[in-house]
């Protein structure tokens, strides 16, 4: 058996999108529109689905991505966008509930 939390507790919105790509996090940068999290940015959902310029974005909810420089923590650890569809660990950014950790595939699992 294999430990999934895959869609647990997901809410998501439907948004116009500038480019963001599946699977990146994002912010609202525009009433109902997205754009991508530059360095240091604050996250505020994940694109689950892009077609054309609409995008379904996770704005509650587990996601698991890529993360850059220093591995986050266990439990809340404060994590912000990193640029190239990456989060990184961010002192005094937003903390989020991490749950898992992949250092090999470099990849976190945290709650929006």
């Amino acid at each position: 058996m294999a430990i999934s939390y895959e869609s647990i507790g997901q809410v998501c919105i439907t948004c116009t999108n500038s480019g963001v790509a599946e699977n990146a996090p994002c912010k609202i940068n525009f009433s109902n529109s997205i754009s991508s999290c530059l360095d240091g940015n604050a996250i505020h959902g994940v694109v689950v689905a892009a077609r054309g310029n609409l995008a379904t974005v996770a704005v509650s909810g587990f996601v698991t991505m890529p993360y850059s420089g220093t591995a986050p923590t266990l439990g809340f650890c404060p994590i912000a966008g990193a640029g190239s569809g990456k989060v990184k660990k961010l002192d005094g950014a937003r903390e989020y509930l991490v749950v898992n950790v992949d250092t090999a595939k470099k990849t976190v699992t945290f709650y929006l």
